[in-house]
């Protein structure tokens, strides 16, 4: 199935294709995926064609028929990629073990390299920065979309992170469709893909393809250097388990849940104890007394120039925070409320070493 959301199209649709690979790549037969379509409306066109090309497309009454077909007769598999919560995790580790199921074709290439070359843009200094903010609620088809609320955050407070980038050697794009404000910056090397008006949907994959790596908030586009295997770092990334996110190799600087009565910073032990480990709904923070608070400029800086070091293979990890990460990938891994079973949703994404660092009290009260 496709739908309107380019993270399920995206992700949802490369890990079944994955799948059927995996599991027929030394069968005496070929494998046929048929894409039916739920909608006219589609979270990319250009992405949707690159899936189909050279498959099948079935769209309306017709797909409907052909999905009814499927569950009843039971001649092939029927696979919804929206609100499939198991299809969206990579269980078995298929982003790391194969390449890419898409690719561009020459023209789309052609597209692509004159956009880089019209800024001057080098694909190996390239860093996609993607930040959901309120605007996204404003044009969504979902309704209710608000209670996602959480995953918001303002655009100004990237800005030092942006141009510390900058002052490193990376061009970076401010990556979106619907912003609320430009990104203000100064620098030449920072450029608002989002506001300028140059913007198309074939850009919005190319780039996040081709990007040396990824700044991103939780939101659909993140998919895309998902689904190419570019380096990606979530930042004010909740809820702290999702194992969608956890399950893929990311670097994950979270947001901060702060007790509204003591006004100090949740522990991991407090915060999986008041049932908002897993939280997708802004309401549920509310309830449970819980403010969410965005990292500081300060912070984002710290995060992205540790995640550059990281690419660029310079970055040194301390004693102290090698055992932190092994502490916390322990507790991802086997805690009864966290997994079904011991390493259920494989942990594959790491925390930013500067975040276990500045909140060394977070693993506090547990084994």
């Amino acid at each position: 199935m496709i739908d309107t959301r380019i993270g399920h199209l995206a992700t949802n649709t490369e890990l079944v294709r994955l799948k059927n690979f995996s599991e027929h790549k030394n069968a005496n037969r070929k494998e046929v995926i048929v894409y039916c379509s739920e909608s006219k409306i589609c979270s990319n066109t250009a992405l949707r064609q690159m899936f189909v090309r050279n498959s099948l497309l079935f769209k309306g009454h017709t797909a409907w028929l052909l999905v009814n077909m499927a569950h009843k007769i039971r001649l092939f598999n029927s696979v919804s990629s929206h609100g499939n919560k198991e299809l969206s995790v990579d269980i078995d580790g298929l982003l790391s073990k194969y390449p890419p199921t898409i690719s561009f074709n020459q023209k789309e290439i052609e597209t692509g390299e004159k956009f880089l070359s019209q800024f001057s843009l080098n694909k190996n200094k390239l860093v996609c920065l993607f930040v959901r903010d309120s605007e996204y609620f404003k044009h969504s088809l979902y309704i209710n979309d608000i209670y996602h609320e959480y995953r918001n955050s303002s655009i100004s407070t990237y800005v030092a992170a942006s141009e510390i980038l900058a002052s490193l050697g990376y061009n970076v794009l401010r990556m979106g469709s619907k912003v609320k404000e430009p990104l203000q910056t100064e620098s030449q090397l920072v450029i608002d893909y989002a506001y300028r008006g140059c913007r198309t949907e074939l850009l919005d994959v190319y780039l996040g393809a081709v990007s040396r790596f990824n700044i991103v908030t939780a939101s659909g586009w993140d998919s895309v250097p998902t689904i190419f295997r570019r380096p990606i770092m979530r930042v004010n990334h909740l809820p702290i388990f999702q194992p969608s996110s956890l399950s893929i190799n990311m670097l994950i600087y979270p947001k901060l849940l702060i007790d509204k009565a003591t006004h100090s910073v949740l522990t991991l032990s407090k915060i999986i104890k008041i049932g908002i480990v897993k939280s997708q709904n802004t309401l549920q923070y509310s309830e449970a007394q819980v403010e969410i608070r965005d990292l500081s400029s300060e912070e984002l800086v710290e995060a992205v120039t540790e995640m550059a070091q990281r690419v660029e293979g310079t970055f040194v990890e301390t004693p102290e925070q090698k055992e932190m990460q092994a502490k916390l990938k322990h507790i991802l891994s086997t805690h009864p409320k966290l997994q079904p079973s011991p390493n259920y949703f494989p942990i594959r994404a790491q925390f930013a070493s500067c975040f276990l660092s500045r909140y060394p009290n977070f693993l506090d009260g547990l084994d």
